[in-house]
C-alpha cells in the first residue's frame, strides 16, 4: 500500500478552519476526479468523508477506506430507471417464487423488493454525518 505522508483532509481542515475559494475548488475538483474513477469501474464507495480522502506528497488527493464499497450493474444510460427497476424486481419474483413455491406471490414480491434494493445498495452504511439524505429516504 502507498504510504501518503500528506495526511487526510479532515486533518488539514482543522489546521486550517477555512479553506480559501481556490483552495476549496481544488480540493472539491480532486474528490470528483477520485469519484469519477471510481464511479467508472462501476463501484460506489459509500462511505466519503474528508477522513478518506488522503493527501499526498504533492497535495493531491487519493480516495481510502473502501470498506463499505459496492459494485453496481449500471444499466444502459438510455433505459428509464423506472423501467429498470419494475423490470429487475418483476425478474427477481419470479426466480424467488420458482425456487419456492411455497410463498405467496406478495411474500414473494416483498422478498424481491428486498433483494432488487440491496442490489441498488440503498442499504443503510456509512459515517451517520456524512451519509447522503437519499440513503435515509429509502
Amino acid at each position: 500500500m502507498e504510504y501518503l505522508q500528506g495526511g487526510d483532509l479532515m486533518t488539514l481542515l482543522m489546521d486550517k478552519e477555512i479553506f480559501s475559494e481556490e483552495m476549496s475548488r481544488f480540493y472539491i475538483a480532486e474528490t470528483i476526479m477520485a469519484i469519477e474513477s471510481v464511479h467508472n469501474l462501476n463501484y460506489i464507495h459509500r462511505d466519503l468523508k474528508p477522513d478518506n480522502l488522503i493527501l499526498g506528497r504533492d497535495g493531491h488527493i487519493k480516495l481510502s477506506d473502501f470498506g463499505l464499497c459496492k459494485h453496481v450493474e449500471i444499466k444502459s444510460k438510455s433505459a428509464n430507471i423506472n423501467e429498470v427497476m419494475r423490470s429487475d424486481l418483476s425478474n427477481i419474483s419470479k426466480d424467488i417464487a420458482s425456487k419456492n413455491p411455497a410463498l405467496s406471490k406478495t411474500q414473494a414480491n416483498k422478498r424481491a423488493e428486498y433483494i432488487r434494493n440491496r442490489q441498488l445498495a440503498f442499504s443503510t452504511v456509512g459515517t451517520p454525518d456524512y451519509i447522503a439524505p437519499e440513503v435515509f429516504g429509502q
